[in-house]
């Protein structure tokens, strides 16, 4: 994922987590908010309550490469909170959930919400 579609600061963090749809799934819990910019950026928060440092770095990297393998709508600021299990699921089933709650927020691509609907 390229740096420029990262939340970085905690500001960009903050106004998602405050002002953003909330979305909630069994690994995750994703919120969203429009920007102004031609792009679509994503920041992961992953506690302690999943695990130590290896599954926590785990969950992360499940989830990013679940949202590599979909398409996004640009404009939007997304975060994911990792809940608990995260770390201990295959990446399919993951990128099955990231997909539901993108598509529960309108956030696919056109190309992606024909194979999301088919796996629900």
């Amino acid at each position: 994922m390229k740096h420029s579609n990262r939340l970085t600061r905690r500001e960009e963090y903050s106004r998602v987590l405050a002002s953003g749809g909330t979305y909630i799934g069994q690994l995750a819990v994703m919120k969203a908010v429009p920007n102004s910019l031609e792009l679509s950026r994503v920041g992961f928060i992953v506690s302690k309550k999943v695990g130590g440092a290896v599954e926590r770095n785990r969950a992360k990297r499940i989830l990013r490469e679940s949202l590599r393998t979909t398409g996004l709508k640009q404009g939007w600021d997304i975060v994911f909170i990792a809940r608990a299990k995260a770390a201990t699921v295959k990446c399919a089933e993951m990128e099955r959930v990231v997909k539901h709650l993108l598509g529960k927020a309108q956030i696919l691509s056109k190309a992606n919400e024909k194979t999301s609907s088919k796996a629900d």
